[in-house]
């Protein structure tokens, strides 16, 4: 998840997210539901819905299970990297 966090800039899409939409990504990435991400940063459901949207476009992608797996390979992908001493 440092990847998602911002610590590491490997990935392009990635890039075009805000600090706020890589946030989301993450509890996508979790399996959190939009409601429930909504109660962990206090916004409106409504509003982290629309942030879902948007990183969604970024990333080309058309739903919340691709930007989820998108982010468990890159998050692999840098695990395997760092055991690696990269």
């Amino acid at each position: 998840m440092d990847l998602l966090r911002g610590n590491v800039a490997e990935d392009a899409e990635l890039g075009q997210l805000t600090q706020r939409e890589r946030q989301i990504l993450e509890l996508i990435s979790a399996g959190k539901t939009n409601r429930e991400i909504g109660a962990e940063l206090y916004l409106a459901e409504k509003t982290v819905k629309n942030y879902v949207s948007n990183l969604l476009a970024k990333l080309g992608m058309a739903r919340r299970s691709e930007a989820a797996a998108h982010a468990a390979r890159l998050e692999e992908r840098r695990a395997q990297r760092s055991s690696r001493g990269l």
